[in-house]
């Protein structure tokens, strides 16, 4: 998908609400969370299928949007690969079966999301962060309030007076707003992708600066600024510390473009493309029967 400089559009009305949901994560949840017994007309597990729809109505009757969409990654790899070709190696797959499994499950997901006219933008060479990040910053541009909907902590990067991210937890979740972010982190929304930067993703497969956890990099962040004053103040640092940060200059330069959500992608920008009138309410049975899933 081509990059483009913005997502921009006009005023929005003052309650209108932008409702970004992490597509995999939301399917993750369901796919693991419900047993495999809930299955179509074909006797093949639905449980994620099942679960996602039920979900969804849950999140729709929370944030009651008047725009919605809901991104995916794409299958292959991103261009984070092509930088860090260790970049998330290692995650279990399951067996080829449950592999082909998780993949229809997927396909019908987007059956049941366009059934409801609900837009699902999967960004091929990129993954669902930079098309939540690109709608989230056009978003903040055209004045529209937006809840982001994951369980990735990259995304906390995005959060702004107008954006809040919601992780579910349970029954329920937790909303960060850029206090939160700050009280959470010790640093505010817009350092967060250097502190990631600084201490690595054992989820991602990065690694950070050895000896330099969240407190330390909160801590040299809200002194020095962002990671191109730190590196320009090393000088001022122990010395342990600076040569530690000096000889993980590198690893945290391509750290940095590792965890930092793209906000340009070349993505509808009209925001009326995204609005959305909830239709009668669903229940996941009746909605999946509706697209011939289950009778």
């Amino acid at each position: 998908m081509a990059r483009r400089r913005g997502c921009y559009a006009c005023a929005m009305i003052a309650h209108d609400h932008f409702l970004l949901v992490d597509g995999h994560h939301l399917f993750h949840r369901t796919y693991n969370a419900l047993p495999r017994s809930i299955v179509g007309r074909d006797g093949a597990p639905i449980q994620a299928v099942y679960g996602f729809a039920g979900s969804l109505q849950v999140l729709v009757r929370r944030f009651a949007p008047t725009h919605i969409a809901i991104p995916f990654d794409p299958h292959g790899r991103s261009f984070r690969h092509a930088l860090f070709p260790e970049y998330r190696t290692g995650r279990p797959r399951g067996t080829e079966e449950e592999v082909a499994n998780f993949e229809a499950q997927v396909g019908q997901v987007l059956q049941v999301l366009d059934y409801l006219g609900i837009m699902h933008p999967i960004p091929a060479g990129y993954e669902a962060d930079d098309a939540i990040g690109t709608l989230a910053h056009g978003a903040v541009a055209a004045g529209l309030r937006t809840t982001i909907v994951s369980g990735d902590r990259d995304l906390l990067q995005l959060v702004d007076p107008l954006v809040t991210v919601f992780m579910p937890k349970g029954k329920d979740g937790e909303s960060f707003t850029p206090a939160v972010v700050e009280e959470r982190w010790g640093v505010p929304p817009t350092r967060f992708a250097d502190l990631k930067a600084l201490i690595g993703d054992p989820s991602d497969r990065i690694p950070g600066v050895p000896g330099i956890g969240p407190r330390t990099a909160a801590a040299l962040l809200v002194q020095y600024g962002d990671l191109d004053a730190l590196y320009a103040a090393l000088d001022a640092l122990p010395a342990r510390q600076a040569a530690l940060l000096e000889s993980h200059r590198e690893r945290v330069q391509l750290n940095r473009r590792l965890v930092a959500s793209v906000t340009t992608l070349d993505l509808p920008c009209d925001f009326a493309t995204y609005r959305w009138s909830c239709p009668a309410p669903w229940t996941a049975s009746a909605l999946l029967a509706a697209v011939g899933l289950r009778d």
